[in-house]
């Protein structure tokens, strides 16, 4: 790890704000199913750069994260030949919200229907998903819903939650806690539509990801019947054994979000698909190198999906 940065909250932090590549992006909507609208902002390249069979890397942040903070992981995945687009969440990043829901935790429809755009436009081309934090989790729900008939080839998760009942147990350290709680408060404050359907100062009153996900979430989906069914519904790991293609996961030990005793040991051990790297150092989503400090867990996405395209 970069030597100045070793400690697992400074690996945290740092990749808020150091600068990214700068990258334009065109942003391209897709009407869901159910009339709700989704974002891929598609990194802006030269036509001449990429080939039609080129393999799209599909990204997919964290819920608190937009295609800007993924800049130089796009940067780095068109060095490599990958066609880089960023998933964004209905309501999420300036997407308009046509509908009176958000999309939950790990409900997959909405990552599926993207997926099976991007088929549609490139079906030449592979399909690989890199995801980070708590997009790793609806990567991992998605390929365990749809199973064998995904469209995506291989994926890589970084810094995955994996269990939701342990990623959800309290508050997370501080500052970290405070910075995700707000940035999810101020998601309810753009989307003035979604106040008369939950209750707004209660809402605003969550000090942990779990108040917050109880008191929008499951009232803006009443498909749930109660907190309980919404935690085992959205609980990334429920479908695990239908995964049908190799998924790499990149999980420090000194993670201080989530702890080593939450990873999933056993299934890294028993599963033909789940890779697991663990180093030591890395913090979440950290994983920052040399003196001048580089994120080498893009590096390493890249080189494990070259290896499955090989």
């Amino acid at each position: 790890p970069t030597f100045w940065a070793s400690g697992n909250r400074l690996q945290t932090f740092l990749p808020w704000i150091l600068p990214q590549a700068e990258v334009e992006f065109t942003r391209e909507y897709l009407q869901m199913a159910d009339k709700g609208i989704i974002a891929l902002d598609w990194m802006t390249v030269n036509d001449n750069s990429l080939l039609k069979v080129s393999p799209v890397m599909l990204l997919i942040p964290a819920l608190t994260q937009t295609a800007v903070d993924l800049s130089s992981a796009c940067t780095m995945a068109l060095e490599r030949k990958f066609r880089p687009v960023v998933f964004n969440r209905r309501g999420h990043s300036l997407t308009p919200l046509t509908t009176r829901r958000l999309q939950a935790f790990a409900e997959g429809g909405d990552l599926e229907e993207a997926v099976t755009f991007i088929h549609r436009m490139f079906p030449y081309a592979e399909i690989f998903a890199v995801a980070y934090s708590t997009g790793s989790d609806l990567l991992i729900s998605y390929l365990g819903e749809v199973g064998s008939t995904t469209n995506v080839t291989a994926a890589v998760c970084i810094s995955p939650s994996y269990d939701t009942e342990g990623y959800f147990r309290g508050k997370f350290f501080e500052p970290y806690n405070t910075i995700v709680i707000r940035e999810l408060k101020m998601l309810v404050r753009q989307h003035s539509s979604l106040w008369e359907a939950i209750n707004y100062d209660n809402a605003m009153k969550s000090e942990t990801v779990k108040d917050f996900e109880e008191r929008v979430h499951v009232r803006l989906n009443p498909q749930y019947y109660s907190t309980d069914e919404y935690w085992r519904l959205n609980n990334p790991m429920r479908n695990v054994a239908n995964v049908s293609i190799p998924v790499l996961c990149v999980s420090a030990i000194d993670d201080p979000v989530i702890p080593k005793e939450i990873i999933p040991f056993s299934l890294f051990k028993t599963s033909s698909n789940f890779i697991l790297v663990a180093p030591e150092n890395g913090g979440h989503c950290g994983f920052l190198e040399n003196a001048l400090p580089v994120y080498w867990g893009d590096r390493l996405a890249c080189d494990f999906l070259e290896t499955i395209q090989d």
